[in-house]
């Protein structure tokens, strides 16, 4: 077996240069075999080199930064960081200016920009999945490989290149707490941690790991569920009291605050969700409620579920990262409220693992049923606003042809066309 999949390595490294999509399809199909991943992962190289940006995003955005600026120096990288640990600088976090600084430090063409940021969200994104799949012993995949996938379209695949710094921290926060909850070890909160470096927003959602990590993921059933009414029951007073001791924190994080909850940012998110199409919206509000009801069905005990110490730990944490949803969504509105796709991963991520360890239970059966519906649509969503990302080269190229062809239309164009 070894040796066939050593051969078939080298004959896929070889497709690869000829034909990347060929290495990653086969590599996708055979997903239990660790060594074919590293192809997934240079195919999503190639598709951050050849990258369109949406337009009027936060890709588009950075990419006339970079474009614009003709010498970035590590003189001027160091001041701007400094900048922003003051709270004075347009840029708000590290990591944009960082890969900023080292694209520029190899070349003046942006497409290596996002090559780089390419090359860290996808091996940060592959290694979350990783870390997911490597839960369960048992693969039944026509049982509960649904959960899984919906693990994967969690974000759209271009929104790590596109939005940069938010989806790159949610998934080094997701994994920092995701390998905490199986193994508790402080080197997964200082994973964890580092989601701030990306984007400082991810200092909210940081308390409540803490909070849960001391209390050693362990909390009564009657406390979370009574903790989450009060909630419930007095969001409104959570701006107002956050704001009140928002200077305990210091300047940056009151700059940071308030420019998240300004009128004319409330006002942007507000005119971004009514450009949306009513399918995106029916997207959000059903993969939402689906996560909150089978969250609140699954502990009762007619549907005869089993758990053990992990997926207690994935259910406790599940519930804490809903309570912190619905507090965040008291400031901005829930339905752009991004913090809820914290809350919808980790239950994924609960479900996935709790059908692999009651194989054949009619009511986990009955979920995945309701879900593969809401699932497909999510896909079919995600993967129609990505075509407009992915460059025609991604389908009918390589690595070598790009390089002699650096403007091109993408799939969803070249289709339409």
């Amino acid at each position: 077996m070894n040796t066939t999949t050593e051969k078939n390595r080298i004959w896929l490294w070889i497709l690869y240069i000829i034909y990347p999509l060929g290495s990653f399809i086969y590599a996708i199909k055979n997903y239990d075999v660790k060594k074919y991943r590293i192809f997934i992962y240079v195919f999503f190289l190639f598709y951050g080199y050849t990258f369109l940006p949406i337009p009027n995003s936060d890709g588009s955005r950075y990419k006339k930064i970079f474009e614009s600026t003709d010498v970035y120096s590590f003189s001027s990288y160091c001041t701007d960081i400094g900048y922003v640990m003051n709270g004075n600088s347009e840029h708000t976090d590290f990591y944009h200016l960082t890969i900023h600084y080292l694209a520029k430090s190899i070349s003046t063409d942006s497409r290596v920009y996002f090559l780089i940021a390419a090359s860290v969200y996808f091996f940060v994104f592959l290694k979350l999945l990783s870390t997911i799949w490597t839960l369960i012993t048992i693969k039944n995949a026509k049982y509960f490989i649904s959960f899984f996938i919906g693990c994967c379209f969690i974000y759209n695949l271009s929104s790590g290149i596109n939005g940069i710094r938010f989806p790159l921290a949610f998934m080094v926060f997701s994994l920092g707490a995701l390998k905490l909850i199986i193994a508790k070890e402080k080197k997964y909160l200082f994973i964890a941690f580092l989601s701030i470096l990306i984007h400082f927003a991810f200092v909210y959602s940081l308390v409540f790991l803490v909070l849960i990590y001391f209390l050693n993921f362990s909390i009564k059933q009657w406390v979370l569920y009574g903790v989450l009414i009060m909630v419930i029951s007095f969001s409104f007073l959570f701006s107002s009291l956050i704001e009140s001791q928002l200077g305990l924190f210091g300047t940056t994080a009151e700059s940071k605050f308030t420019g998240y909850t300004s009128d004319g940012f409330l006002e942007k998110r507000a005119n971004t969700r009514e450009s949306w199409n009513f399918y995106v919206v029916f997207n959000l509000y059903s993969v939402y409620f689906f996560s909150v009801i089978s969250i609140f069905l699954i502990k009762f005990k007619n549907f005869k579920v089993k758990f053990d110490s992990t997926s207690n730990k994935l259910f406790v944490f599940s519930i804490i990262m809903l309570i912190h949803s619905i507090l965040s969504g008291s400031i901005v509105d829930t339905v752009t409220n991004r913090y809820n796709l914290l809350f919808i991963f980790f239950e994924l991520v609960f479900l996935f693992y709790l059908s692999s360890i009651n194989t054949g239970n009619s009511f986990l059966t009955f979920l995945n049923h309701v879900y593969i519906p809401i699932l497909i649509i999510n896909i079919l969503i995600k993967i129609r606003a990505d075509l407009y990302t992915v460059n025609a080269l991604v389908f009918l190229g390589n690595f070598i042809v790009s390089l002699f062809i650096k403007e091109s239309i993408s799939i969803q164009d070249y289709l339409l066309n």
